[in-house]
């Protein structure tokens, strides 16, 4: 690392003195040429950090490192949870891996979900899967109200993080500008907000921020498994509130997302498609009947035809109805137990293990 810092310095050196201006250049021409020599610099760094294998490491590095590890164990058919935090603390992977084995499917299932990831982020971190494990037979991609109403909802998390620089280059940035567009933020002021951090983070991550002093091999950042129990909860849910939520009648009808994120949950599905994996949807589980409403209309309109497993089963909902809730949207781990087995029984009846359609 540090060669390649001081090789990335030299580079730097050559650039401002072949670009200096000579003696008696306006201001302007002084401009011009500061940026010609940060845009070269820029360049050279990402061009040099792209060809030693050097990245923004972050917690998605480690469990892409997990998952290899775990898709390496066998050569089984390998199915793929693409998640943000509801995912993360409600599919238990081993526990549906032998509840599938149990029911005579040899399918290895993992969990591949981080708390606020959005579809960009989770669609670049499995690629990198792809490009050192091997391509899973079926990919589920989460889908939620939150995630779609939202194209900068990860700020909400973490603004200026490693996470944040990493994810928001030309092509997530540019969806995130048109969901903005299209009422992704809320009132003028917010919008004015969400615009000024999603420029921010552009040219943080257009100038390579954090990519030499913290970056590493994405391989050497070790390992983290995205199923991520839970046994106390994070805030207490009261009975009445639970209950009602979980009681009150999912109304929904077809639904199409948000154009920004239906085009790209379009382009990701027939990029996975094109390789061969078959493409699924699925939500899990929470309080708010809105919420499950949202999913279940996707999964009645813009993903009618595909595969889409919808928390509004009342018998699901009826076995979560006690204290198995880390909040109003995240389960415990009995609550998630309850879950991953009812989504053992719809991944069975989907007829996707057999290669089938529904």
């Amino acid at each position: 690392m540090h060669g390649l810092m001081i090789f990335w310095a030299v580079l730097a050196l050559l650039a401002v003195h072949l670009l200096r201006p000579s003696a008696g250049t306006s201001r302007f021409g002084g401009l011009v040429a500061f940026l010609l020599g940060l845009v070269l610099t820029a360049g050279l760094v990402r061009v040099s950090a792209d060809l030693a294998g050097i990245g923004r490491t972050t917690d998605f590095d480690r469990v892409v490192n997990h998952a290899v590890r775990v898709a390496g164990e066998d050569q089984a058919p390998l199915i793929l949870f693409s998640g943000a935090s509801f995912s993360r603390n409600a599919i238990d992977d081993e526990r549906l891996t032998e509840a599938l084995r149990a029911a005579g499917y040899p399918h290895r299932v993992i969990n591949f979900s981080l708390e606020a990831a959005s579809l960009p982020e989770r669609a670049a971190h499995l690629d990198q899967f792809i490009q050192h494990a091997r391509q899973p037979d079926i990919v589920f991609i989460e889908v939620a109200e939150r995630f779609d109403d939202r194209p900068t909802q990860f700020f909400g998390n973490s603004k200026f993080s490693l996470r944040g620089i990493e994810q928001f280059d030309l092509r997530t940035s540019a969806f995130a500008a048109l969901g903005l567009t299209e009422g992704g933020c809320s009132g003028l002021a917010d919008c004015v907000q969400e615009t000024g951090l999603l420029g921010a983070h552009l040219g943080l991550n257009l100038l390579n921020v954090g990519l030499i002093g913290q970056g590493e091999r994405p391989e050497n950042a070790g390992e983290l498994s995205a199923w991520d129990a839970q046994h106390e909860p994070r805030v207490e849910v009261e009975q009445a509130d639970r209950s009602r939520g979980l009681t009150a009648a999912t109304i929904s009808n077809p639904d199409y997302g948000p154009r920004w994120i239906a085009s790209m949950r379009s382009m990701s599905a027939s990029k996975l498609d094109a390789r061969g994996t078959d493409v699924a949807y699925y939500f899990p589980p929470v309080i708010d009947p809105g919420a499950r409403a949202y999913a279940a209309g996707l999964c009645a309109g813009e993903l009618a035809g595909e595969v889409c497993i919808a928390p509004d089963a009342p018998d699901l909902l009826e076995q979560l109805d006690g204290p198995f809730w880390l909040d109003e949207e995240h389960l415990l781990e009995p609550g998630a137990a309850a879950y991953t087995d009812w989504l053992a029984a719809q991944l069975i009846e989907s007829g996707l293990l057999e290669g089938g359609q529904p």
